[in-house]
């Protein structure tokens, strides 16, 4: 386990992203490749050493971690990255095949075509990412592309309350996730997948869309380790 004071020291820049965005972002990077593991306690004056900034930013930022889900607070014994259950992923992924389904299913009812021109360019440059080497890095980035196309599969639907409910789940199994598209496997079932749901959202067919999305999360929810194999998978991930 990657000790806080073994982190890089990160600088952080003045640009137009608030300083405790630019850490919450950064942290969120490192609870997903799992440089800081589940159940590893987090000092914010340690964290405030290693970005080179006061304490204020860096208790904002575990605050958007924690309204994440991805740490949580414990009255007298402090902040730890948050160790799900295998109950937990489960109803994770059992509301996510309740409400994705009935994004998509809009989405395709209001879609227009810039919007699905945007969606293939996500997917072109995800199937470019998709044929280079496995390693950390790429899995890392084939996760983001991953969410950034569903996020903007379902965003036609306009149903913002759900988008953000859907955007919630997703983070909050995101470290799981990562481990899982670290295989070279998962990347051409990907792709698949969208592929097929590009096609549907060009026919306008929600209902055949929504029943592929609903099957295909079923199906990956089958596929996921217990915790205790993820955190196998974790160790030698970075050994």
């Amino acid at each position: 386990m990657t000790r806080l004071s073994e982190l890089p020291v990160t600088t952080i820049k003045l640009n137009n992203k608030r300083m405790s965005e630019q850490i919450f972002e950064q942290l969120c990077d490192w609870i997903m490749d799992g440089t800081l593991r589940a159940g590893q306690k987090i000092s914010e004056d340690e964290l405030a050493d290693r970005f080179g900034v006061s304490r204020m930013p860096v208790r904002e930022a575990v605050r958007l971690l924690s309204a994440k889900g991805l740490v949580e607070s414990i009255p007298y014994i402090g902040t730890t990255v948050r160790v799900l259950t295998d109950h937990e992923v489960r109803e994770i992924y059992l509301l996510r095949s309740v409400l994705e389904p009935l994004a998509s299913s809009k989405a395709a009812e209001y879609i227009i075509d810039v919007e699905l021109e945007q969606l293939q360019n996500i997917q072109t440059e995800l199937e470019k990412n998709a044929k280079l080497p496995l390693s950390l890095s790429t899995s890392k980035e084939l996760y983001r592309l991953n969410k950034e196309f569903h996020m903007c599969m379902y965003a036609p639907s306009r149903m913002n309350t759900l988008l953000k409910i859907i955007d919630g789940l997703w983070d909050s199994i995101a470290n799981i996730r990562m481990r899982i598209a670290y295989t070279s496997i998962y990347p051409q079932q990907m792709q698949h997948e969208h592929r097929d749901y590009i096609h549907c959202l060009k026919q306008r067919d929600g209902e055949t869309l929504a029943q592929l999305v609903k099957k295909n999360l079923e199906f990956h929810a089958k596929q996921i380790p217990s915790i205790d194999k993820l955190f196998e998978m974790d160790q030698a991930l970075h050994q």
